[in-house]
């Protein structure tokens, strides 16, 4: 454990250098992303008005995005959008969609080969469990990019919600973190407008 905190130290500035690339590319990777961000959006809200009409669902109260840990071992870094009532994780009557958000993890493979040739420097021998832990670092910087690009998006959500027939609670609210855990809020829709949330 103390070496994956010697690597991640080594590595610090690598890392603080990429995120701000990336971030500073914000607005093409919300570019890239809302076509499918929508289809799918689109694909939950029709669900959703289905069931509120078939099956007397309750109000959406939470527009969620969860990263799921396990797609970072299987390499698919998939992630769980859903629309749900005020009970979430309990209501059985939530819409959840798999999105692949690809444009925010292209590159990752190369990155990873850069970050590689950089601890070689000072670290010959590396364990590929070592070389994993840098990995789901990288990735985790990635996925703070993922949620500035959901906070951007959610305005979007918003107006698709309002378009039809969804019932909406008075104040819908927009939530990021990791699957089944405790989701922070980045934003809110009420009928008068989205306001993002720090």
């Amino acid at each position: 454990m103390e070496r994956n905190q010697e690597l991640e130290d080594y590595i610090k500035e690598y890392r603080k250098e990429r995120k701000e690339r990336k971030m500073g590319r914000l607005s093409a990777y919300v570019q890239k992303l809302s076509p499918s961000f929508l289809e799918n959006m689109d694909v939950l809200v029709r669900e959703q008005e289905r069931r509120q009409k078939e099956e007397k669902g309750e109000p959406v109260k939470y527009v969620f995005l969860c990263r799921l840990m396990s797609s970072y071992y299987t390499e698919s870094y998939d992630a769980v959008l859903g629309l749900g009532s005020v009970k979430l994780y309990l209501d059985e009557k939530k819409s959840q969609v798999f999105w692949k958000p690809a444009p925010v993890y292209e590159g990752i493979d190369r990155d990873m080969g850069d970050v590689e040739k950089l601890i070689r420097k000072k670290y010959i021998r590396l364990q590929e469990s070592e070389l994993f832990h840098i990995k789901r670092k990288l990735l985790e910087d990635d996925w703070d990019l993922l949620q500035e690009g959901f906070r951007i998006l959610s305005g979007k959500a918003s107006q698709r919600m309002g378009d039809g027939i969804l019932e909406t609670d008075e104040e819908v609210l927009f939530l990021c973190g990791d699957y089944m855990e405790r989701l922070k809020i980045i934003g809110n829709w009420e009928r008068d407008g989205m306001t993002e949330r720090e």
